[in-house]
């Protein structure tokens, strides 16, 4: 038996806000950490600009790479998170 849509009184709209204040504030310091991987990535990308680079160099640019690419994902979920937790909060307060 489906279970009948909950009731959206004005008010109960403050906790989604809240919610999405709190996911946005996440989202951007995900942003944020990914902008600073790209500038650790440069230098590590440019450390040994001869080609001399060690192993470890490596490995280090091969993980920041991948690193960079989880945060961007991450930080694009977070938007169509924010995005639905927006529309649902505008929804319950009209």
């Amino acid at each position: 038996m489906p279970v009948p849509p909950a009731s959206h009184a004005p008010g109960q709209a403050a906790p989604l806000d809240e919610a999405l204040k709190k996911n946005e504030e996440v989202t951007e310091e995900i942003k944020e950490a990914a902008d600073d991987l790209v500038v650790v990535h440069a230098v590590l990308d440019q450390s040994a600009p001869d080609g001399g680079e060690s192993a470890d160099a490596k490995e280090a640019v091969a993980q920041t790479r991948e690193i960079e690419r989880r945060l961007g994902k991450a930080a694009e979920k977070l938007d169509d998170v924010n995005e639905t937790l927006r529309r649902e909060a505008e929804s319950r307060a009209s």
